[in-house]
């Protein structure tokens, strides 16, 4: 098999790192995040979001089980109607209607695997009056599941029961306008987004959270199983974590030392700001650097700030109107033309690079420093400029029309960014990101699927193997860029040591699972 030595290389990415994380990283996404960054190192409270594993209710009975556990323990009750709203917990009564009531949208001949309904929970920090955690889960469920997108029915249910004060919603999954809700990386439906408007709404209240991810506060494992939780706290012991192995262990470590990076680049910028912004109320800076540091250590970043805020931080603010300037930038590129954006696109990268030290695209903040590849069709380095003018014949322009045909790539972009040229690896894998995207759009493909995103792949080495060979010949191109494909045999290899550490992953997901060790052995 003949393959494109960039389109390999971009896939290559693709099937180790999943198509999310690749597809963030290259939007630049890592900017949007470092606001959250510093307000975790200064000590700001984590925003916790899950779907409770198994919460979902299949029948009418469960329904009514699940809301007489979570809305007569309440002191707050939201309805989402408006019906229930001001109550502090359900009557009987009041259960039986909302029961029936969310029952109503079930489709009686659809039963999905998770439910017809969802449990999410949002947790705060100790100390937060009960009052704020019903209206900030109030705005939170609002933003997502009252507006011009749709309208589900949820109640919510807040409860001070424990140290930390936190609200139950239980979402109708069918919405009024037929939407089933499901919570998906890439669907307008995920966790960051959840988080993050926790962190925003809960600002308007003054209760001060962070939107970071574990591993961005240095927490190498997994978080130990709900059953393992309260297995421990019978016992009277800690918790066990459940520990990452192999690549996924290599991976987050890597990642623990990304953020490092940021937090140090961050107290670097910081202090340029508080230098011009005499009086501001702590040295945020410093807080970055140390956090830094910790990270360095191998240890977690301590979340010690105060829940309610004072005033507001300078730098924080700074980095938020960054994070909001790129979005809107991207917005605008992405509105143009076909044959517009390629230009753009390659400023923009160009602005990224000078501040590749902030790390705006995560691991891969490297790329733009790096040379693009050798052979590809959108690489600068392969581009004969002298020719770039030969794109406009139309006999060389309906044979590039041809190759791309049915694979929902746009003649016009494709043409535009070989006139532009990618000055460096970061442009040019965007642009290959993109193709493989627009492929996968075209062939109704889920690039988070394996198979998927083979046949995807193929498709993709096929258009550009193709498109190599033809402006090669046509003098646009220095190279082709095509190889020739590694046998199987040569490309698949036995190690020992990387079977080992898969087998010690999948029996330690049995034992979480609560399997025996004689279970696991049979």
């Amino acid at each position: 098999m003949r393959l494109n030595d960039a389109v390999d290389a971009v896939t290559g990415e693709v099937f180790r790192d999943g198509w999310s994380r690749i597809r963030g990283s290259m939007q630049g996404l890592h900017v949007a995040k470092q606001s959250q960054l510093v307000r975790a190192a200064a000590g700001h409270r984590p925003a916790v979001f899950k779907a409770i594993r198994g919460g979902g209710t299949h029948t009418k009975s469960q329904l009514t089980n699940q809301l007489d556990y979570l809305t007569t323990k309440s002191t707050h009750i939201v309805d989402s109607s408006g019906f229930l709203d001001g109550k502090a917990k359900l009557e009987a009564r009041d259960i039986k209607d909302l029961t029936e009531r969310f029952a109503k949208r079930w489709d009686a001949g659809f039963k999905p695997k998770l439910g017809q309904t969802t449990h999410m929970l949002m947790s705060f920090p100790i100390g937060t009056r009960g009052e704020d955690v019903r209206d900030i889960a109030t705005d939170v469920a609002e933003r997502f599941f009252q507006s011009d997108a749709g309208h589900f029915d949820y109640i919510i249910a807040v409860h001070e029961d424990r140290d930390h004060p936190h609200a139950h919603l239980v979402l109708n999954r069918r919405s009024q306008e037929g939407e089933f809700f499901f919570l998906g990386r890439n669907h307008r439906f995920n966790y960051d987004d959840f988080r993050l408007a926790m962190v925003e709404e809960a600002e308007k209240y003054g209760v001060r959270l962070e939107a970071t991810r574990r591993i961005d506060r240095g927490v190498v494992h997994y978080p130990a199983r709900t059953s393992e939780v309260y297995a421990a706290k019978e016992e009277g012991r800690a918790p066990r974590e459940r520990e990452r192995v192999g690549q996924d262990l290599t991976r987050t470590l890597a990642e623990i030392a990304n953020t490092r990076t940021v937090y140090h680049s961050l107290a670097v910028e910081a202090s340029r700001e508080t230098y011009e912004v005499r009086g501001a109320r702590e040295d945020i800076a410093a807080a970055l650097f140390r956090a830094g540091e910790v990270l360095a250590r191998g240890g977690q970043v301590d979340r010690t700030g105060d829940i309610y805020m004072a005033e507001d931080q300078s730098f924080e603010d700074l980095r938020s109107l960054y994070a909001e300037k790129l979005a809107r930038v991207q917005g605008m590129i992405a509105e143009k033309s076909d044959a517009e954006r390629p230009v753009l696109e390659k400023r923009l990268i160009e602005i990224q690079t000078q501040v590749q030290h902030m790390q705006p695209l995560g691991l891969r903040s490297g790329s733009l420093s790096e040379a693009p590849s050798e052979g590809g069709i959108y690489s600068e380095a392969n581009i004969d400029a002298n020719q770039r003018e030969r794109l406009a014949e139309p006999d060389l322009r309906s044979r590039i029309d041809a190759a791309l045909r049915g694979t929902g790539i746009s003649t016009s972009e494709v043409v535009a960014r070989i006139e532009t040229g990618a000055s460096n690896a970061a442009l040019e894998h965007q642009w290959i990101a993109d193709d493989l995207a627009k492929v996968a759009e075209a062939r109704d493909l889920n690039l988070e699927r394996r198979a998927d995103l083979e046949q995807a792949r193929d498709i993709l080495n096929d258009v550009h193997v193709e498109l190599g060979t033809l402006l090669e010949r046509e003098n646009v191109l220095r190279r082709d860029g095509v190889m020739e494909a590694e046998p199987v045999s040569e490309r698949f290899h036995y190690h020992e040591g990387a079977v080992r550490a898969m087998e010690g992953t999948i029996r330690q997901e049995m034992r979480a699972d609560g399997l025996t060790a004689q279970q696991i052995e049979d």
